[in-house]
């Protein structure tokens, strides 16, 4: 089955700040990260991401913005378009202006002014594109997404999925293989995925929901068994990568970067 993103070759990143601890979490009964060690992982992204050929681009960490290096919810990017996203957390709508000079030259787009948008909302699967309706994303910001993207490929499908329980959709639910997904179990949704084979993981192991492909290579959070062996039986190429630290902050693997 195509897939409606073409290969990855570029990919931008933000170092995180001394003061990312700062940042918004849901996750404060994990305890505090650790900054340096935050950095040793970080360093093993960059570098995984670099061994699937990406061109990087690193931008200087921002301390007005403990979340900044959360980059992949300040754009959605399709094909040539970046649709710059405005949160729904007041704290994070400034993070763009960085970034938006290094998508050059991809076609910047806006929304409307009622629009809420999170890139980490945005899960782009094989032959559609499901967009969460949460906290951070609303109905408004959905349809603007929808147009967007429309724009590009009139046909596409894009669903509105309202979900509770996790903090974007793709930390609860992506997809590890075309009509394979994975799923944390404590994210929570009426959408039917009937349409797809789903792996629902143990509690334990809920944020490893959250996997990277990165063309034929799977990232999985390490430590987790089940997501990994669940990776294994449906992706050619599967690496593992710790990123605890980011895990307590509300991060993942497709968190810190943007790809295209």
């Amino acid at each position: 089955m195509p897939h409606l993103l073409p290969p990855f070759t570029r990919a931008v990143l933000r170092r995180p700040a001394a003061n990312f601890a700062a940042g918004i979490t849901s996750a404060a009964h994990l305890g505090a990260p650790d900054f340096k060690r935050a950095l040793r992982q970080y360093e093993s992204y960059i570098e995984a991401l670099r061994g699937c050929g990406l061109e990087l681009t690193l931008l200087p960490a921002d301390e007005r913005f403990p979340d900044g290096h959360f980059v992949e919810d300040a754009f959605v990017i399709f094909r040539d378009i970046a649709l710059r996203c405005r949160s729904g957390a007041p704290a994070r709508q400034g993070e763009g202006d960085g970034i938006a000079p290094a998508l050059k030259p991809l076609r910047l787009l806006e929304l409307p002014p009622a629009a809420r948008l999170d890139g980490g909302d945005v899960l782009f699967c094989a032959d559609r594109v499901l967009v969460g309706i949460s906290q951070r994303s609303n109905q408004a910001g959905y349809q603007a997404l929808r147009a967007a993207l429309q724009t590009r490929m009139p046909a596409i499908s894009v669903d509105a999925v309202p979900f509770a329980g996790v903090l974007h959709l793709k930390s609860g639910l992506t997809e590890l293989a075309p009509g394979t997904l994975i799923r944390d179990p404590a994210l929570k949704t009426a959408y039917d995925l009937s349409w797809a084979r789903v792996i629902t993981l143990p509690p334990a192991e809920g944020f490893a929901a959250d996997v990277l492909p990165i063309n034929d290579t799977v990232f999985v959070a390490a430590g987790c068994p089940t997501a990994l062996a669940a990776a294994r039986e449906v992706c050619p190429q599967v690496e593992t990568l710790d990123l605890s630290e980011f895990v307590k902050m509300d991060g993942g693997l497709t968190c810190l970067s943007l790809r295209w």
